[in-house]
């Protein structure tokens, strides 16, 4: 980990920065509702197959090219960004903020001394499965791999055929039992276009397991077209990025030069990210 430069809020205590005012970033925005990123293809896919992170969630991902700010560091970086978090959140920015700002008060110790350690940090990093890049922490933070197809879902949308929903997820089949109807599959950010068929095949064999449903609900020859329409789609964006990781994150693949944990305690994580390309900031909520 000795190439990583990490930090925690206690390296933030007593300094003092220069105010800066930074481009707008390239964001990406996801919740229950709404999916919004900036290539139209990726927004249409996510909004056919969407981002399925832990109960109601709000991920907020942004990203800065380094070379449209030469003049800030990392740790400049992280200022910035906990000035506007302590701000936001508390109402605590210094008087002398719009030229210079510290985090020198009392206040500041009890919102930065309780952030993750360093090491906490760097042992996240460590545990990133293969790249230890920031598509990696998009992943682990909001399942963005997560892909599933709900039969009950599905079948209460279409016009004149309601199926009421069980109190749980389950849903009655044409024999009186309860069944699981929800095929699911996880997708790693280096799937390839020439990976969809695989998972195609695999989630269609799925479905030949599920038992059918009662009259009204989809039709499992209906299931198997919405899988292929919506896997479509991905591969199209696989085959025109590379990768789907690339495709939804700049940068997606560069390695990790400096990480800070800004929050790890179940219901909010956030991170900043440096690469030698990019700025990131990641984070999720969850209710």
């Amino acid at each position: 980990m000795s190439a990583i430069h990490v930090l925690d809020g206690k390296a933030f205590m007593n300094r003092d920065f220069e105010a800066v005012t930074l481009p707008t970033p390239w964001q990406m925005y996801s919740d229950w509702g709404s999916f919004i990123h900036a290539d139209p293809e990726v927004q249409v896919f996510r909004k056919t197959a969407p981002v399925r992170a832990r109960g109601d969630y709000e991920l907020h991902v942004s990203c800065l090219k380094r070379e449209d700010i030469p003049d800030v560091s990392f740790e400049h970086f992280i200022a910035h960004d906990l000035r506007e978090w302590l701000d936001l959140n508390y109402r605590e920015e210094p008087k002398n903020a719009p030229k210079r700002f510290h985090f020198r008060e009392r206040h500041h110790a009890g919102r930065l001394t309780v952030m993750p350690v360093a090491e906490q940090a760097a042992s996240y990093v460590k545990s990133l499965p293969y790249y230890r890049a920031p598509v990696e922490v998009l992943w682990d933070f909001s399942n963005f791999g997560d892909l599933r197809w709900d039969r009950v879902e599905r079948s209460v949308q279409l016009p004149g055929r309601p199926v009421p929903r069980t109190d749980g997820a389950d849903a009655p089949a044409v024999d009186g039992s309860m069944l699981l109807p929800t095929i699911y599959a996880d997708v790693e950010p280096d799937l390839m276009h020439q990976d969809i068929e695989a998972i195609r095949e695999k989630q269609l064999d799925r479905l030949n397991h599920i038992p059918q449903m009662r009259r009204g609900s989809l039709l499992r020859h209906a299931m198997a077209e919405e899988i292929d329409e919506e896997l479509q789609p991905l591969s199209a964006l696989c085959r025109k990025h590379g990768t789907f990781g690339e495709a939804v994150l700049p940068g997606a693949f560069d390695s990790i030069t400096g990480f800070f944990l800004k929050a790890y305690d179940g219901n909010f994580e956030a991170t900043l990210i440096e690469t030698e390309i990019h700025f990131y900031s990641i984070s999720l909520a969850t209710s």
